[in-house]
């Protein structure tokens, strides 16, 4: 039967004895079903964007560790962080964690970490499978030995990236690809206790400072570099902190 429009009317509002308000209810439960089974839609602009610092209004400072080669180094230094009872931030590759996960849950109680890939491989040069693979598997295995929530900061081996990059960590959830404005140069071990605490004490506030858990000259720096802090009135925070997440 046609009514007006030519729509039929055995069709409109109900057939079978099924009203339009008792479609919808049944649609959006099926989309959201489907939503979980092949898991939330990314936007297609969805990127990490770069960040190197915060305003100087944050008064604070973020220290970070990359790397975590060094168990004994990355040891001390949370040791020492725990101490002063300042907060650092850790980016540890996979690869060293899966070596020792007891060892490394008692050095990384109570700081944040961040994505630095499984393995420290430079991801411009790899296809979007590896660098998906470098990104996810990282975070998995963090928490899965830590028991946590690794925090949503990635920061690419070498700092190196690109639109390419970034767009993947985005699409993984990463908001900030974290780079630096302060670089003491601790990760060669030609640099001195002297020169790597005058680099990395010339920080303003709302810096971000790179330090590895690699040579000794770290660990034997870091309390002058939190009292030199100290004295200044600046805190050091967790990059989440720094960053308002």
């Amino acid at each position: 039967m046609l009514g007006s429009g030519g729509i039929d009317r055995r069709w409109s509002g109900t057939h079978l004895g099924v009203s339009s308000q008792m479609l919808f209810p049944a649609i959006v439960l099926t989309a959201a079903l489907i939503i979980v089974a092949i898991g939330p839609v990314v936007a297609a602009n969805a990127t990490a964007r770069v960040v190197k610092s915060v305003p100087r209004s944050s008064g604070a400072v973020a220290l970070t560790f990359d790397d975590g080669w060094n168990r004994s180094a990355c040891s001390r230094i949370a040791d020492t962080l725990r101490a002063h009872r300042v907060t650092g931030t850790f980016f540890i590759n996979g690869r060293g964690l899966k070596m020792a996960p007891a060892k490394w849950r008692r050095i990384l109680e109570g700081m944040p970490f961040g994505n630095h890939t499984r393995t420290h491989r430079n991801l411009v040069r790899q296809p979007n499978t590896v660098i998906r693979k470098q990104i996810l598997s990282n975070e998995s295995l963090h928490e899965r030995l830590l028991g946590r929530p690794m925090s949503k900061l990635f920061r690419p081996p070498y700092g190196s990236h690109d639109k390419r990059v970034r767009r993947i960590a985005g699409e993984l959830g990463y908001r900030y690809t974290v780079l630096w404005n302060i670089q003491p140069h601790d990760w060669t071990s030609s640099t001195t206790k002297r020169q790597l605490v005058a680099r990395a004490t010339g920080a303003r506030p709302g810096s971000i400072i790179l330090l590895h858990c690699r040579y000794g000259s770290t660990p034997r720096a870091l309390p002058e570099i939190i009292r030199h802090y100290k004295a200044r009135g600046i805190r050091m925070i967790g990059l989440d902190e720094l960053l308002g997440m």
